[in-house]
């Protein structure tokens, strides 16, 4: 089995050339579905991170993944589970590449099933993983079995008829826990660490940080509203996501600013205090820590941005 590798130094170019993947997410609609396709060097994607949790399964040709500061030619059975700001790229080696990608907020989890099930599931995306943690090796039968559930989720992504959404989240997140399911009988302890905390507090903060982003919020408002303290929800926050609350809010904060620029009918500072920043200042810089362009940038390169 070909195991990643860290990448030499010579080779860690790529980086610099990340830049911030968008696709229209809200609340209502928190699922995304796109087929790539890549037939000469000329159209392929430059490198990558976006604020979502990613679910990709290739369909054809070859490629070196690189990923953070490591890299792995990927097996046509893998697939690549991401979660929010990791850079990502893909070297092509045979053209077509062709891929299934479902995009989903982090917080679609919470209302969709049990929040014990939801934050074990987050953190197999969210928690920081080598590459080979990343990648499922998964046996042929079963990678067919993923790709016609992924090929059905384009379809009703793409038909927008009534009940899509619920649809094509209850697909994704079968799959999900079935591709988990498959990785403890294969005796991969991949939710090692979620059983050591409360979820009950994560669960909560995040609902609040949700309701209230509009607005300024304070370590001790989010510690109140989860029922631990500002320590303790600190420590079990990032052990449930991977990141601080702060971090998480910054995610969603850009999230829906960026939403918002799409639309059109506001400006950028009517925007940054929409989405509950005191400053414009502090919203450009925020922005772009997190979607990898400021956002007057952003606005007049959506059209290229958006998928």
């Amino acid at each position: 089995m070909i195991k990643a590798k860290k990448t030499p130094p010579d080779r860690l170019s790529w980086l610099v050339d990340v830049t911030q993947h968008s696709v229209e997410l809200s609340d209502d609609a928190p699922v995304y579905v796109k087929v790539s396709e890549q037939t000469s060097l000329k159209d392929t994607p430059a490198p990558a991170q976006h604020p979502y949790c990613e679910m990709n399964v290739a369909l054809e040709g070859d490629g070196v993944l690189f990923v953070e500061n490591e890299e792995k030619h990927r097996l046509k059975n893998e697939i690549l589970l991401l979660g929010p700001g990791v850079p990502h790229w893909c070297k092509v080696t045979k053209f077509p590449l062709r891929s299934i990608t479902v995009y989903f907020l982090p917080s679609a989890l919470l209302e969709f099933c049990n929040p014990h099930v939801s934050i074990s599931i987050l953190r197999r995306f969210t928690a920081c993983r080598s590459l080979n943690d990343r990648l499922l090796a998964v046996p042929d039968s079963m990678h067919k079995d993923v790709i016609r559930s992924c090929h059905e989720m384009f379809e009703e992504f793409q038909s927008r008829q009534f009940g899509w959404e619920l649809r094509v989240g209850a697909i994704l997140f079968t799959e999900i826990i079935r591709l988990i399911r498959w990785e403890v009988s294969c005796g991969k302890h991949t939710q090692e660490g979620t059983e050591d905390f409360d979820w009950r507090p994560v669960v909560m903060a995040l609902r609040y940080l949700r309701d209230h982003y509009t607005k300024q919020i304070y370590a001790k408002d989010v510690s109140e509203a989860s029922g631990v303290s500002e320590t303790r929800l600190k420590i079990i926050f990032r052990n449930a996501l991977g990141m601080p609350w702060v971090k998480y809010l910054q995610i969603y904060r850009s999230h829906r600013a960026a939403l918002l620029l799409c639309e059109g009918r506001l400006n950028v500072t009517e925007i940054a205090y929409n989405v509950g920043f005191e400053s414009l200042s502090h919203f450009n810089a925020t922005f772009r820590s997190v979607m990898g362009v400021s956002p007057s940038e952003y606005t007049k390169t959506k059209s290229v941005l958006k998928v």
